[in-house]
């Protein structure tokens, strides 16, 4: 009788393909997920935004400040922020920019930096007029600014078809940024080295 009975293979089955491209459809979906990168600002430039990317500046005012800055050694993109007891410093007063310190958001990247953008009634240059306009309309459109040598002026390009919007940090407030961006960059005392030099007194 027992020869009769029929024996029975048992075998486990599993259910994860042998190799990733088993299963293309599932595989298809994953390829196409659509993620955004979370950038944690630990390092922050204060400059004008590349001509190679598009930015959009924060619209809130509390992610900017209304300030003064000089430039340094650096040039174009080299700032000092300037204290307000300083503003009436004799070394101060014929280099100062008065400015919109604005937080930007580069695409692509996602890059966290700030702009001092040149306040308007400050200057009567052209150009500073067309990066005024460009930080106005960047925020709430990506915006690029390129210089044209022939006009001496800036071209202000809106993108074609941007679609994301900017992921602002949350883990870093405005005044965290200016903090990173101004590290060694604060002239508060008519002792500051920069300051010194400029008063054309040695170390």
């Amino acid at each position: 009788m027992a020869d009769d009975v029929k024996k029975t293979d048992i075998r486990l089955v599993s259910s994860e393909p042998e190799s990733v491209f088993d299963d293309m459809e599932e595989l298809r979906k994953t390829a196409t997920l659509k993620v955004s990168r979370r950038v944690v600002p630990v390092n922050v430039a204060v400059k004008r935004p590349p001509n190679n990317v598009y930015f959009r500046c924060h619209p809130d005012p509390k992610m900017s400040l209304d300030g003064s800055v000089i430039l340094g050694d650096g040039g174009s993109d080299d700032f000092y922020f300037v204290v307000p007891r300083m503003l009436n410093h004799p070394t101060m007063l014929p280099r100062l920019r008065k400015v919109t310190i604005a937080t930007v958001y580069n695409w692509p990247g996602g890059a966290i930096s700030l702009w001092p953008v040149p306040k308007t009634e400050e200057s009567r240059i052209l150009c500073w007029k067309s990066a005024r306009a460009a930080y106005d309309l960047s925020k709430t459109k990506w915006v690029q600014l390129c210089w044209n040598a022939d006009l001496r002026d800036y071209d202000v390009i809106v993108a074609d078809g941007i679609k994301t919007e900017p992921i602002w940090p949350t883990d870093r407030t405005f005044v965290d940024l200016l903090k990173l961006g101004f590290t060694d960059k604060i002239i508060d005392t008519p002792e500051h080295p920069y300051v010194m030099r400029l008063r054309g007194i040695a170390d």
